[in-house]
Formats: C-alpha cells, structure tokens, sequence
C-alpha cells in the first residue's frame, strides 16, 4: 500500500476560470541567493528549496528537488511517491497515484490501497478534483477528512461483457463512474473492491481483470473505454501510469491559519507593501496576498509590489494619445488640438472639424437623445456646427 505524506487547507476561489498565475511570471521569483527552479517547474516564494534553508516562509512550503533524474523533479520531500507539475497563485498541483484491484485468468492478483494526509501542512485538497473509478462489476469508495468531521463517498462500476462498457468520454456507470469530493478535505484513503465472489471474477476479468480508482482534476481524465480495462498480467501497468502522469491531483494553499483582519499587524504577516491580503474560505482558515491593481511582483517578498509602468507596453495596454505614467496607475490623453477618447484607437478628434452626424449621436447623452429621438441629420449638422465655433 503506498502512503503519502502531503499537506493542509483551502481557498477562495479555485476554479479553473479564476485561476492566476502572477507568481511564477514576477521577476522577484525567490529570495536573493535561493534557486527558483526545478527542472521544468517554476517555484515562487513563499515556496523555496530546502529544509533548513530560509528559502520557503516556513517548513511546510519546503520543496524537495530530485536532480539525479532528467529532467529534474520537484516533490514534497525526498522519500514522495509524488512529484509537483505546477504552482499557482493559489494550487498546486501534483502527480497522481491509484488504487486498483486486479485479477487475472493465469490466478495472479495485486491490491493496493491509497491514503494521502495533508492534516499538518498547508494544503487541502480542492473541489476542482473527481472521484473517479474505472472498471468491471467493482466499486471504491473515498474515506476521507475535513478539520471537523470524518465524510466519505463511493461509486460503482457496472458490466458483465465487453459491449456494456461506455465509449470515449463516457463516465456514467457502465465502466466508469465518477462523483464529486467533500469540500475542504484534508486527507483521505482510497480503497476498491469487486461486486462479485471469487467463484465469479472469471466473467469479467478475462477482458477486464483490473478496477482502479483516484482522486484527480475534473475534465482531464479521458475515458478510452474498454481499451483502460484491459491488462495482460501484474506487470501491465499502462493505464495506471497515463493517469497517473496526466490526471494531476488540485491541491489549494494558503498562508498559515489567520484572517487578514487577525494577522495583520503581527510580525509573521506575509503581504508586503503595495498588496492586498485575501482571506481563505477553508474551514481552518489562512489568507493569501496579491499585488494591487496597477503593481506588479512577488508580494510576498521584501520590498513588496513594484508599480506597474503602462506606458511602456502599448500592445497590452494601449494609448492612441499622450500616456504618463502614475503611482498605480496611468493617465491617456487626447494631443493638443484634439479631444475624445485616447484609449480607443481613433478616440481622438480635431478640435476644429465637426464630427459625422452618427459620431455625434454617439456622444449625446441619453437624456438628449430622448429629447430629440427623431432629429434629422440637418438639425445635428448645424447644432454640431455650432460646437466647433465655440471650441475653436
């Protein structure tokens, strides 16, 4: 059975569509002296490398770096089974591992179990994540653990012969299950079953001798139908390293386990000048920083968020006039003799030429519009006319 050793708690907002990654792209990435690396994988403060080195902001952001394989590889500690895919500014994800029953027509078989616990480190495991079980007449079931109450889960797998399990895709019952996970869960233990007596394994191990389970990210697993099902021998582990090398498993972070409101002010407060502090949904509590609007860097790094210059980047931030730079902010304004909008390419007008007809309707407020909704083209050339005298 393998054990995994991981870590505890939960956030704000982890859904795919709100995600960010402003961490891993600042240019402040790690403390000075600290590396940032690992293979592939960005690593930012407040996580860093070493157990007793002051490169994470406490043991439990340590990370481990595996460079006696190409390319490196991150992990929790030395001894993981696991090894981490990706940081964002509030997940972190990690490899996966399953737990699987299998029985084979020659009479070889092998079980394993699956328990991860994160009870002690900064991690919970996000909703983001399925419970999702692939096989023949078996079942699994998810016991697991918030910081107040035990909770579990199960589903089943149904099929007596090949042409009952589900095509591509399919994940309703017939060879594959999946169910949402309890919320804000700090360990778990995976566990699989068959729905069938020893005297019976032969009608459904002969094409699908194994059942496997995990815990893994919603809409990245990809049913391939009777092709997961099937496995020659013991030694057949095809389907369980795929998944276990592209189904990551979302794990939320967050610093410590006060509000914004408790820990600001005390000496162990994360955020540095120019952030915001974000409060942690999960039921232990924690908050994150992040960057104000207009400032950019790690905020969780001395001096803090550095002000972003808007001018100096047009294609992302354009200005079609004069663009001055501010403390957090900017201002973009029309060039002399011209007014308008120099935010919107050909926002900017002369001053000195009247306007078309339909751009001068575009500028009417509401109120005048009402008043005069049926206006002809004549009466607005003439009132708009008019304008140009008095501007000029």
């Amino acid at each position: 059975m393998w054990a995994l050793l991981s870590l505890t708690f939960s956030f704000t907002e982890c859904d795919n569509s709100t995600e960010t990654y402003k961490l891993i792209n600042s240019t402040n990435l790690a403390k000075q002296g600290c590396e940032s690396r690992c293979g592939d994988l960005i690593v930012p403060y407040p996580f860093g490398f070493g157990n007793d080195t002051s490169c994470s902001i406490d043991e439990g952001f340590h990370i481990y770096c595996n460079k006696s394989v190409h390319p490196h590889k991150a992990s929790f500690s030395e001894t993981s089974p696991t090894w981490i895919k990706a940081i964002s500014d509030s997940t972190l994800r990690r490899s996966n591992l399953l737990a699987s029953n299998c029985s084979f027509p020659d009479g070889s078989w092998s079980s394993y179990n699956i328990s991860s616990d994160y009870t002690l480190w900064p991690f919970t495991i996000s909703k983001v994540n399925k419970f999702t079980v692939i096989g023949c007449d078996s079942y699994a079931w998810l016991t697991s653990a918030t910081t107040n109450k035990n909770v579990s889960t199960g589903c089943l797998v149904f099929c007596s012969k090949p042409d009952e399990v589900g095509g591509l895709d399919e994940c309703s019952g017939n060879g594959c299950c999946q169910s949402s996970i309890p919320q804000d869960i700090t360990s778990f233990t995976t566990r699989v079953n068959s729905l069938l007596d020893s005297g019976n394994l032969s009608d459904t191990r002969w094409f699908a001798p194994c059942t496997y389970a995990f815990v893994g990210e919603e809409n990245v697993f990809n049913f391939s139908g009777i092709t997961d099902l099937k496995a020659t021998d013991v030694n057949d582990t095809r389907v369980k390293d795929k998944i276990e090398s592209t189904v990551p498993v979302v794990l939320e972070w967050a610093i410590g386990k006060l509000s914004c409101a408790e820990a600001n002010g005390t000496k162990n407060f994360a955020c540095q000048s120019n952030s915001i502090c974000i409060n942690s949904t999960r039921e232990a509590g924690g908050y994150r920083c992040a960057c104000k609007e207009g400032y950019q860097g790690n905020p969780y790094l001395s001096p803090g968020c550095q002000d972003i210059d808007e001018c100096t980047d047009p294609k992302k931030i354009p200005c079609y006039g004069n663009c001055v730079n501010t403390i957090g902010n900017y201002t973009c304004t029309c060039k002399g003799g011209f007014f308008g909008d120099a935010k919107v390419e050909n926002g900017c007008q002369p001053r000195n030429v009247a306007l078309p007809v339909r751009r001068w309707r575009d500028l009417l407020s509401r109120r005048f519009r009402a008043w005069i909704p049926h206006t002809t083209d004549r009466i607005i050339s003439v009132a708009l006319n008019g304008q140009a005298k008095k501007a000029n």
